[in-house]
């Protein structure tokens, strides 16, 4: 009879249970980049991407996580002329990271206005992961 001592698995199989036993233990966060921005009022459309990884307290990137999160993020503003707007509310992980486009509309966006891109908290693996927010404040 084999033993698990027996079996042959390649590197890459074995960094991905790895990450996935961190995960399963509660090693596991979100990280959010840019969690800040601060450009200056303008009145031209706009864009910025943000970055969410999921990772572990380490800082690994748990890549071995490719889900679409339906009502992952959702998107706000303060402007009193502009309209903040995400492509889809569905958050898509591909190797642990996921991407959203927040566009702002050729508006005044004036100082001290803001819009927030906020990712809701997930459960993976039977753990509710906390989210977070990506803010933009625009500022002289």
């Amino acid at each position: 009879m084999a033993t698990s001592k027996d079996v042959k698995l390649s590197q890459a199989t074995r960094d991905a249970l790895y990450l996935i036993n961190k995960a399963l233990a509660g090693d596991i966060v979100i990280a959010i980049s840019p969690a800040t921005v601060a450009p200056a009022p303008r009145a031209t459309a706009w864009t910025r991407t943000v970055t969410i990884t999921l990772k572990t307290a380490a800082g690994e990137t748990h890549d071995w996580f490719n889900k679409a999160i339906a009502t992952g993020v959702s998107i706000a503003d303060s402007s009193t002329a502009g309209t903040a707007t995400i492509p889809s509310t569905t958050l898509t992980f591909v190797d642990g990271v996921a991407t959203v486009v927040v566009s702002g509309d050729a508006q005044a966006w004036l100082n001290s206005e803001t819009d927030t891109l906020t990712i809701a908290n997930a459960t993976i693996l039977g753990a509710t992961i906390t989210g977070g927010t990506s803010v933009e404040t625009f500022t002289t």
